[in-house]
């Protein structure tokens, strides 16, 4: 590519980040449930918590590191939201150059770009996203001029995902490898030594990494950490092909909708990957630094149809969009060069796949969410209502589901920094808003399959003896599943902490709030009359007072699942 275009590129590639950007931004309104988690995390950080010594770290430590720095220097969700979007940016400006530069067209880098950006993942997806996009603009960058420092820069960024996610650590790796060989395929002492470099860099990089998890927890108690909160979303995976909705709807294909759109672009994705394996095995006029972009991209979308891709499928389908655009375009360019018939029938299943992605995204609606079509003072004053409703707590615009609950206030006004608080559902928003750590090292539990061994329960235990857990909320509309999944914590529950008062959240759950026997309030919290303010003082009648004058113990939990 000459200098001229490469500048173009460069221009068109920053302008795509720039627009990634400013469109992420003005549909920020809140974050979702599970950006929260990450969240939790970032403010565990801050208390002073070390990951896998205090804490549980199911390995996403450069993750919520990020955002913990952020959190540091400025509180607030929407400075999350800030720094989600302007990574999300940076994933489009390096799809556009790696589409660009694999397929020799700035249109068709330009339109992959678009495709990712309107399919929107969310924005804690970002790790998804950015990974496969820089790691693929890497290998073009170590194509054009093969040495061991850019090999050095491959293993650093595979050091970057993992520690963003370490199974994104995996995939990149996978990809590094494929593209490496697919490089030097035709020199054997060549291949061999640009993969043992890349192993030995990328053990080099890592071993600080390595070196502070076994000092914190041990490298099998991580491992083991890992796998188990895998467990917790075992039950998303496909145990069978989803179909389409429309099928058993009345109104036919008039149905068609965000769900059938998804599973579409699903079967075109995996369509997809089976003839880039096709276009890059049968000879043709594929320039010879495209193939291995093009290896290594086919790998790492191979490995995210098999990981990433799972239920809800409308949420996930967005988070392979990066690999999916990049390959897309490659595979669209390719099969023109290959005949009108192969470029007829590509180019009918990419206009398909550009209708389901506008179907799936609702782009219609989004463009008018944006307040563009109101002018720039519109979009100044949806920003800023945005802005001041993430940067002044409790950030109640933020709250990912109906209206803030009374408990958050609560638990900011009656706890102390010192405390810990527990909730036996997967609710870490709770942690963030009311600005306190969650106890017994989990964020989040996630019955009935994750972290439910004895050796698990125990460490649970262990922590909470360490710590000053004042108040645990308990769901208890869904007490028995928990009580099932880790029956000696539910134990220490019922046998430590008595009840004080009650409220109910957005999906009609009853949700307890009990309070520690060894805790004395010293006043009570507003119309709830809930107690507030703990002092740690063993004594029988501790945890009656403001209890309306029982000192009952938390009823037994039914070991049997509805």
């Amino acid at each position: 590519m000459e200098a001229r275009s490469r500048r173009a590129v460069l221009k068109a590639s920053v302008a795509a980040g720039v627009i990634a950007f400013a469109y992420r931004l003005m549909l920020v309104r809140d974050l979702t449930n599970d950006h929260y988690m990450h969240l939790a995390w970032a403010q565990q950080v801050l208390f002073g918590q070390v990951p896998g010594r205090d804490f549980v770290d199911p390995g996403m430590p450069l993750m919520y590191s990020l955002s913990a720095v952020v959190q540091w220097l400025a509180p607030g969700p929407f400075f999350e939201a800030l720094l989600t979007c302007a990574l999300l940016a940076v994933a489009a400006a390096a799809t556009l150059a790696v589409v660009t530069d694999l397929t020799g067209s700035l249109t068709i880098g330009a339109v992959a770009t678009v495709c990712e950006i309107a399919l929107e993942p969310r924005l804690y997806s970002y790790p998804k996203i950015l990974v496969p996009a820089v790691a693929l603009l890497l290998m073009q960058h170590y194509i054009r001029g093969p040495s061991r420092r850019r090999i050095v820069w491959l293993a650093a960024w595979t050091g970057v995902a993992v520690l963003l996610r370490h199974d994104l650590g995996v995939y990149v790796a996978a990809g590094m490898g494929a593209g490496l060989i697919a490089v030097h395929a035709s020199d054997m002492e060549r291949m061999v030594g640009a993969l043992t470099q890349y192993a030995v860099a990328l053990i080099a990089i890592m071993l600080p990494y390595v070196i502070f998890v076994q000092w914190s927890e041990g490298l099998f108690e991580h491992l083991h950490g890992a796998l188990e909160f895998a467990k917790g979303e075992a039950h998303q995976r496909f145990l069978s092909p989803p179909g389409f909705p429309f099928w058993t709807n009345p109104q036919g294909l008039a149905s068609w909708g965000q769900t059938d759109a998804a599973v579409f672009l699903l079967y075109a994705a995996h369509l997809l990957a089976l003839g880039c394996i096709v276009l890059l095995l049968r000879p043709g006029k594929a320039a010879l630094h495209q193939k291995p972009v093009a290896a290594a991209g086919i790998a790492m979308l191979l490995l995210y149809l098999a990981v990433v891709l799972r239920h809800p499928i409308e949420s996930r389908m967005p988070d392979i969009g990066a690999v999916l655009a990049i390959m897309g375009g490659w595979a669209i360019a390719e099969s023109a060069r290959r005949g009108v018939v192969s470029a007829a029938v590509v180019s009918t299943l990419a206009a398909a796949c550009l209708v389901n992605v506008w179907i799936l995204a609702g782009l219609g609606t989004r463009m008018k969410d944006t307040d563009v079509m109101g002018g720039p003072a519109a979009m100044e004053r949806t920003l800023e209502s945005v802005k001041q409703a993430g940067t002044i707590w409790p950030w109640e615009r933020f709250w990912p589901a109906g209206e803030l609950p009374v408990a958050v206030r609560y638990l900011n006004a009656c706890t102390t920094r010192d405390d810990a608080v527990l909730l036996t559902w997967a609710a870490p928003e709770y942690y963030f808003f009311s600005r306190r750590r969650f106890g017994a090292g989990h964020a989040l539990f996630l019955p009935p399959d994750a972290f439910t061994t004895e050796h698990d329960q125990q460490r649970m235990l262990a922590q909470m003896r360490r710590e000053r857990i004042p108040v645990v909320l308990i769901n208890e509309t869904r007490r028995e599943e928990f009580a099932k999944a880790y029956p000696e914590v539910n134990r220490y529950i019922a046998g430590e902490y008595t009840p004080a008062g009650q409220f109910d959240i957005r999906d009609g759950s009853r949700v307890m709030v009990a309070i520690g026997r060894k805790f004395k309030a010293s006043g009570s919290y507003e119309a709830e009359g809930w107690p507030c303010g703990f002092d740690n003082r063993a004594a029988s009648s501790t945890a009656s007072i403001m209890l309306d004058g029982s000192a009952t113990p938390l009823p037994a939990m039914s070991n049997a699942v509805p």
